[in-house]
Formats: structure tokens, C-alpha cells, sequence
């Protein structure tokens, strides 16, 4: 979902089941969860989430899921204990428990069954050896399967992080056909090792148009090109989506 300089993605299942895994946001007054991410889910007639997953608790992964907790019919919220590092965890907190949303604790090695053929894989909630960028690096990083396809989700860990994913698991449990670039394909992450490790075909970057960060950074993209990952960019893209069938087609908003 195109919701400027953030991350936000809708699963549909095959069963009807809605994933949303974070929500964009910023710490201006306009409110993404009810300009953008409210918007987009009532125009596909959607008023009910299964799961919500946040993978961190920056405002730009988890303020629009704020106003969607208040404003719509939340079952399930995915979230880790490293959340209790932000402001923004007790904001959250206080609005899940005045909807009585159940929330789901997720740690590594995790597995949560959404229906017969969908199941998400918890990779990666952190680890006390890292000691920079910990709310980053403490991002819930998990892959969605769906039969034999599978989509990468990464928040925004940075290289430490990315090493002791590769470090804990065989390359061929880390291969995905689709991956959620971290961090918005910041300089900081995508090294060419984890790249290679998940081997996707497509690559997916939620990121705003002339952002201050200077996101994507060309060393990134430079790295996916001479791979041969597809690459799909927000800013230039918008909405990037995706049908996962016998096989994958890419429809973008803006050609």
C-alpha cells in the first residue's frame, strides 16, 4: 500500500482472511490510518482484519494502525515484547485493551496458521547481543506462506540483524520468492549476503516520494539490479499489486 514514507502491506487469503502487516504514519497531524489506510480498506469493501502484525513500534510501521484498532473490527494483533521499547507500544496497548483486541505475543520459531493453505513463519523478534538501533533491529522479520510461495516480511533490521538471521537459519529456509526490503532500503540493510541468502525474484520497497533520508540508496538498488530482482517502488509504483496463484502477477498503479 502506497502510504508515503512507511511500510504497509494487505494479504488476502485464498479464504478471505485480511493480514495487514504494519500501517504507516508520521508524527505530523496527518493522520495515515484515517487519510489513506481506512480509505483503501473500505474501497475492497473491508471493515474486519483477522491479523494485524506490527513489526515495530516506529511511527512510520505502526500510526495508521492505530486509527484502523479504532475504527474497525480487529480480531488479532501479532506483535513482540520488544515493543515496550517505544512510546508508541503504550499508546497501542491502551487502545487494544479499550477494543478488547487479542493480542498475540510471537517470539522466533513461531508459526500461526491463518487458514489450510496460508501460514506465517516467525523468523527473527531480536536478540540481547544487539545493542545499536534496537528498535529497528528488534523488528518482527517472518515469512507468509502460501502453498509453495513465499513473501518475506523484514520491518526494518539492519545488516547486525541480517547476519544473525543468515547466521540461525540454512539458506534454504530463508528463500523467498518476494521480499519486503528492510528498512526501506536504507544503506544500512540489504547486504549483498542476506540478498542472497532469501534469493527473491521480486523485490518490494515502501518508501516516499523525495524523502529526507535519501531512501532507497542507490548502493541498494544497484545491488538488486546486478542480481536480477525485479524491483517495485512506492514512490514511483504507488500501490504495488500482487496475485499469487498458479504463478505471480505484478499490477502496478502507476505504469
Amino acid at each position: 500500500i502506497d502510504v508515503g514514507q512507511g511500510d504497509s502491506s494487505l494479504i488476502i487469503t485464498k479464504n478471505n482472511k485480511k493480514i495487514l502487516i504494519d500501517g504507516g504514519g508520521n508524527n505530523t497531524d496527518f493522520d495515515v490510518g484515517e487519510k489513506i489506510l481506512i480509505p483503501y480498506l473500505l474501497d475492497r469493501k473491508i471493515n474486519e482484519i483477522d491479523y494485524i502484525l506490527i513489526s515495530h513500534f516506529d511511527s512510520d510501521h505502526c500510526k495508521g494502525i492505530f486509527t484502523v484498532m479504532e475504527k474497525m473490527k480487529v480480531k488479532n494483533i501479532c506483535v513482540s515484547s520488544s515493543g515496550q521499547l517505544s512510546e508508541n507500544y503504550y499508546k497501542f496497548l491502551e487502545i487494544a485493551n479499550s477494543k478488547k483486541i487479542n493480542l498475540i505475543w510471537v517470539k522466533s520459531g513461531n508459526k500461526i496458521q491463518i487458514d489450510k493453505n496460508t501460514y506465517i513463519d516467525i523468523l527473527w523478534t531480536g536478540d540481547t547481543t544487539i545493542k545499536d538501533n534496537i528498535i529497528n533491529n528488534y523488528s518482527i522479520t517472518c515469512i507468509i506462506t502460501y502453498n509453495n510461495y513465499k513473501i518475506l516480511f523484514t520491518g526494518d533490521i539492519e545488516s547486525t540483524a541480517e547476519e544473525k538471521i543468515i547466521n540461525k537459519y540454512r539458506n534454504d529456509e530463508l528463500k523467498s520468492d518476494i521480499i519486503k526490503i528492510p528498512h526501506h532500503g536504507s544503506k544500512s540493510s540489504s547486504t549483498e549476503k542476506f540478498i542472497k541468502a532469501v534469493s527473491p525474484e521480486i523485490a518490494l520497497i515502501g518508501v516516499g516520494k523525495n524523502n529526507n533520508f535519501g531512501h532507497p540508496n542507490l548502493g541498494v538498488i544497484n545491488r538488486l539490479n546486478a542480481l536480477g530482482i525485479k524491483i517495485y517502488r512506492t514512490d514511483i509504483n504507488g500501490e504495488i499489486e500482487i496475485n499469487i496463484n498458479k504463478g505471480i502477477s505484478v499490477k502496478k498503479m502507476i505504469e
